[in-house]
């Protein structure tokens, strides 16, 4: 047969082939199967069960007694307690526990050496870019605001009444209340006051075009500016209004932990004394700064870390140059004077954003003490259950209750606080050395810490400085007014802090040295570095410092413009229901007014513009005239030429102004959230409702009527 036959022959019969290829194999199954042991035969199933059934009942018998009366092998304690105890009792050997000569000089005279103090590191660096009104010392009290004129009345906004969506039933409270007509006419009344008390806080009467506008003193954010004298001279220094462009920073100081650590080091020493010198004392800070613009943190290197803050910089800015400070935020129990530096004179704006620390509570450790002791009083009083009658017994002459334990009234309370404040007096004058009671020899503070309960932290707070008004450096031989080291914008930054304590083995008094004899050997070879310096010198280097803390996050100085955002307008959006979604569709994107501001350096103040932002807004703009608040006087003046606020921040997103649906007043919307990136190209998200106030006041609200 040829190809083409045998090709033609597979394609007509092809499928009879596979069918005789298929009987074939099951042909051949079979007959492998006919060999194969029928598997019942061997694995049973009902007598697998019964050796299944079998096997858990002797696993369920007891074999209590066969396994403890085990002659082959006895169940015996092995353990002899009393022969491993008495092991214990035997002494060891001291030749294991030979002390070198220094020790055992200590041990033998039973005296224990000064140490130096472990000096923990300061932590959790926090740093923040501010750009503000500043208020500085000047001659004469003249600035450019005082040329300028006062700003003109402004346009009352009519406020369109409130409209909600009653139901068909009155509300209790409503008939309580009266109509919706009286309710109205409250509501108007209590406006019209609003508007004279307005009135009153932020107009003067005097004026030659009329009454000058004024921000009220209760709407001034920031510091009120005060006339200060010349240190040298004695001779007044007004106020004047100035940028404050600088970089803050505060850090927190473990004191809790120095304390433990100078008890360890000293309490226990010769001559331990915690009220004069055994006691962490901070003398002194330092700052330094690191350019990280162009390399990350991990690749500095000491010569790229520069000093740019201490105790004697900041001391001598504010004595020379800042006009007063700001009132303090931080209470006492956490601050160190000369340490935690004074907040400058900043004028409108708040100042808390940087001024404070997270781990520095803004109370009292009594406070927060009491508050305490208040929660758990609080706490037991709620666990304790019914009042039991029977503990009670009732004075019938008297009226008088007693209790038999359980309860107590505010009497025996008050005279528990009471005794608890005199045994506490009782126990610091005993504890600062005014009481008695003790042996000769022994020191009346020894094994106490310096500070009983001590805070946890204490504030540092620093700054680095771009601007200082009226202030001069020298370089190359020539006066200039720009510090050639401070920081610049667009340029990203670290800082590092470190503090100094006066050391207790080497104090800035002599008077207060401990005797060399009794220093630790590692103490003693400083102490002995140290006198021979100031034999030299003729100055104690009194100055121990810590180690310098880890670096902070980068941080810059921030744009000269800024954005307040106010309330998204009320709108209703378009509801569709497509299943189980409810889509909002809106016809127009949400719309907030905003308030841009660019900082303008001849005014020193910031120059503020309403503008209308929604999506792809740039907030930049432009005005005739603006208003501006004189930050020493806090009058309202308006410039006599065009204002410019240049901006390349954006609105990206807006959200919010539809009403509000668990509430029948439709004037109740959604608050307002913006997503926008600022001039630095950061992306931020801001809330109108977080923003409110700085917003009302920086647009005149109030006066507005909204």
């Amino acid at each position: 047969m040829d190809a083409d036959k045998l090709k033609d022959f597979a394609v007509y019969n092809f499928e009879k082939l596979i069918v005789a290829i298929v009987v074939l194999l099951s042909a051949f199954l079979v007959y492998s199967g006919l060999g194969k042991p029928i598997i019942t035969e061997k694995h049973d199933p009902e007598r697998l069960a019964q050796s299944a059934t079998e096997v858990k009942r002797q696993v369920d018998d007891d074999h209590t007694d066969a396994i403890v009366k085990n002659e082959e092998n006895p169940r015996e304690p092995k353990f002899d307690i009393a022969l491993e105890q008495s092991k214990f009792l035997q002494p060891i050997k001291s030749s294991l526990y030979q002390p070198d000569p220094w020790d055992l000089s200590k041990a033998s005279k039973e005296k224990v050496r000064r140490k130096d103090p472990v000096l923990a590191k300061p932590a959790a660096v926090r740093t923040t870019g501010v750009i503000a009104s500043l208020a500085y010392r000047s001659q004469d009290g003249t600035y450019a605001l005082v040329d300028l004129e006062p700003a003109d009345e402004v346009e009352v906004v009519e406020v369109k009444p409130k409209r909600s969506r009653r139901s068909r039933r009155q509300n209790p409270m409503d008939m309580m209340m009266g109509s919706e007509g009286d309710m109205d006419m409250m509501d108007m009344e209590m406006d019209m006051m609003g508007m004279d008390m307005m009135g009153m806080d932020e107009m003067s009467p005097t004026g030659a075009s009329g009454p000058i506008r004024k921000l009220a003193a209760d709407k001034n954010l920031g510091t009120t500016a005060k006339k200060t004298q010349h240190l040298t001279t004695g001779a007044d220094q007004p106020p004047v209004p100035g940028i404050g462009l600088f970089i803050a920073g505060t850090a927190v100081i473990p004191h809790k932990q120095l304390i433990d650590a100078y008890q360890e080091a000293l309490s226990y020493a010769a001559e331990y004394d915690p009220v004069k010198r055994d006691l962490p004392r901070y003398v002194a800070y330092q700052v330094q700064r690191a350019d990280v613009t162009n390399k990350s943190v991990d690749q500095l290197t000491d010569a790229d870390w520069i000093l740019r803050d201490s105790n004697d910089t900041t001391i001598w800015n504010a004595a020379n140059y800042w006009s007063g400070f700001a009132p303090e935020l931080v209470p006492d129990d956490y601050r160190i004077p000369g340490v935690t530096m004074w907040i400058p004179p900043v004028l409108l704006d708040p100042y808390a954003s940087f001024a404070n620390h997270p781990l520095i509570p803004l109370k009292t450790k009594r406070a927060l003490l009491a508050e305490q002791m208040e929660k758990e009083a609080a706490e037991e009083k709620a666990n304790s259950g019914p009042v039991d009658i029977g503990q009670f017994e009732i004075d019938i002459a008297g009226g008088q209750t007693r209790s038999y334990g359980g309860g107590m009234d505010d009497g025996y309370d008050m005279d528990m606080g009471m005794d608890m404040d005199m045994d506490m007096d009782m126990d610091m004058d005993m504890d600062m050395g005014y009481g008695g009671g003790r042996g000769a020899g022994r020191s009346a503070h020894e094994g106490k810490p310096a500070e009983e309960n001590p805070v946890d932290y204490k504030l540092l707070r620093f700054y680095d400085f771009a601007y200082i008004q009226g202030k001069t450096y020298k370089v190359g031989g020539k006066v200039v007014g720009m510090d050639p080291r401070a920081p610049r914008m667009n340029r990203q930054y670290v800082y590092r802090v470190r503090f100094a304590v006066n050391d207790p083995n080497f104090p800035k008094s002599p008077e207060l040295q401990p005797k060399s004899r009794n220093l630790d050997p590692e103490a003693y070879k400083r102490y002995v570095t140290l006198s021979a310096e100031a034999e030299q010198t003729q100055k104690r280097n009194y100055k121990r410092w810590s180690e310098w803390s880890d670096p902070s996050a980068p941080t810059s100085l921030p744009p000269v413009d800024r954005v307040a955002f106010g309330s998204v307008k009320p709108y209703k959006p378009r509801v569709v229901n497509a299943g189980n979604r409810r889509i909002e569709i809106e016809s127009d994107p949400p719309k907030a007014e905003v308030v841009a501001s660019s900082f303008d350096p001849r005014l020193g103040v910031f120059v503020p513009a309403r503008m209308e932002a929604t999506e792809g807004t740039v907030l930049s703009t432009e005005v005739e005239s603006a208003e501006v608040v004189d930050p020493i006087t806090l009058e309202v003046k308006k410039t006599s030429e065009p204002k410019v606020i240049k901006s390349s921040a954006t609105v990206i997103d807006v959200e919010g102004g539809a009403p509000l649906e668990i509430v029948d007043d439709e004037t109740i919307i959604e608050p307002g959230i913006f997503l926008m990136v600022d001039s630095n190209g950061k992306l931020q998200v801001r809330d109108a409702t977080e923003e409110q106030r700085v917003y009302r006041i920086q647009s005149f609200a109030e006066e507005r009527g909204l």
